[in-house]
């Protein structure tokens, strides 16, 4: 969307029309959503290159999704998007009536049950140690996900100002829920990990250039470890999964939900749904 000159972003055109959705939203995005939101938006700018919002039917629409059929969730993010955008559109005064997306239903999304197991992660940690730079701040986001259950955009934002006496504070970016996760020993020893050698200013998390992690940066050097680590389908929040299961395991839905930052144990509940193992006796005792 960068791309577009001055005079395409004030026309009429849907990618015009994009682009000022993004700007009227920004200020309202964390980083990783701002990634996923631009990239999605730049795609359907794309398609949608020909068009004006009110020539945007619903057979249009259909067309357009019909690409996304086999991965619900991209389906039901362009959805989304292109919802919102003829939404503003409507707004701007560019199209009137009902917005065509509404005919069109969103698919259900199987909840993901990969769980990253113990091994798994002792091999990443190797695998990260072994690259020549940037190694030991993977470990430590690793650790910093699994012991708090924060997803990984709220990780790598935190900042040395975050740091209290009574515990680690967060403000979620994508739901703005506010938490203090309390001081436990392992908790405390990576957040110290992090000032090794360096200042305790700016943000926990740093490149050995001393800037903050991007989302994309920390995301590209996982990837690689995995591949080092022959691991494969392994999300990298897949960690905030890892999390979630612990604190059910030791402290039930509730104690998961307030880990997490949900606002309903159904959430958590379908977040860690299929996650963990159930435990049950056997049918004989003799």
């Amino acid at each position: 969307m960068a791309d577009l000159t001055e005079r395409e972003r004030t026309s009429n055109f849907v990618p015009a029309v994009i682009a000022r959705w993004i700007e009227s939203k920004r200020a309202e995005w964390g980083a990783k959503t701002a990634v996923d939101q631009e990239r999605i938006a730049t795609k359907m700018a794309s398609s949608f290159r020909e068009f004006q919002p009110a020539q945007v039917t619903t057979p249009v629409c259909a067309q357009y999704l019909k690409q996304f059929a086999a991965t619900p969730r991209t389906h039901n993010m362009h959805r989304s998007i292109l919802r919102q955008v003829l939404a503003f559109a409507a707004l701007e005064g560019l199209r009137e009536g009902y917005n065509p997306i509404d005919n069109i239903q969103t698919k259900r999304t199987p909840g993901r049950r990969r769980l990253v197991t113990d091994d798994e992660i002792e091999s990443l940690k190797v695998a990260a140690l072994q690259a020549t730079r940037n190694g030991e701040a993977l470990v430590q986001m690793i650790d910093l996900a699994l012991i708090t259950g924060q997803r990984i955009s709220d990780v790598i934002a935190w900042q040395w100002e975050d740091v209290h006496e009574d515990g680690l504070r967060v403000t979620q970016g994508k739901t703005k829920e506010r938490l203090l996760i309390e001081w436990t020993r392992p908790l405390r020893r990576v957040v110290e990990a992090c000032a090794e050698g360096r200042e305790k200013e700016g943000h926990l998390l740093k490149t050995q250039s001393g800037l903050p992690y991007r989302y994309a940066g920390i995301r590209s050097a996982w990837v690689r470890a995995c591949e080092r680590a022959g691991i494969e389908d392994l999300n990298i929040h897949d960690l905030r999964g890892r999390a979630g299961v612990d604190k059910l395991q030791r402290d039930g839905l509730e104690g998961a939900k307030d880990l997490l930052g949900h606002r309903s144990i159904k959430m958590t509940e379908h977040y860690v749904d299929g996650k963990s193992e159930r435990r049950v006796k056997s049918g004989r005792r003799r």
